[in-house]
């Protein structure tokens, strides 16, 4: 027959009166049962969460840049459609631009490349035209819609960029 001593000392590894042994004596291996898992857990809901937040982020950028190249290029295309020119004496003549010429000049641009069909609810903004007859100013708007975070901005994040392209006459 053992005695109660001997039972705790065979029966350590296993069973109840190992729980009991670790909680009394202080064996810090038993205490900690499932703590790693938990640590593990939050650290990769917190890295998950960093990542769709980085790509989010990236995904407005990467939208706002395409549409500042199609703003340039729209207003680009805008300044060389001048119809008149500005024949003052004693200077060189110089093109004239109007609000009407530059807006439809770009949409004509727009449609050519088929940026309507490309970029979601792409539109001209509002000081699209030309501030001072010789620079074509081209404002657009358009709406990005970052990937996973949909269901938390179902509308989308609305982005502006505006292109400013100057007529110049050359020999």
């Amino acid at each position: 027959m053992r005695t109660l001593r001997g039972i705790e000392r065979s029966s350590r590894g296993t069973g109840i009166v190992a729980g009991l042994w670790g909680r009394f004596h202080g064996d810090p291996g038993e205490r900690d049962d499932g703590q790693t898992t938990i640590v593990l857990l939050g650290f990769t809901l917190v890295t998950l969460l960093l990542t769709i937040t980085v790509m989010a982020i990236t995904s407005v950028y990467i939208g706002e840049r395409k549409l500042q190249s199609l703003a340039d290029r729209a207003s680009s295309a805008a300044a060389d459609t001048f119809t008149d020119l500005d024949r003052s004496e004693g200077a060189a003549p110089s093109p004239i631009l109007t609000h009407d010429g530059v807006a439809g000049a770009a949409s004509s641009y727009l449609g050519t490349v088929g940026a309507f069909d490309e970029v979601e609810q792409l539109s001209l903004g509002a000081p699209t035209g030309t501030p001072d007859g010789l620079t074509a100013q081209v404002t657009l708007e358009a709406v990005v819609h970052p990937p996973v975070v949909n269901f938390i901005i179902p509308a989308g994040v609305p982005i502006t960029a505006t292109g400013d392209a100057r007529a110049v006459m050359g020999r």
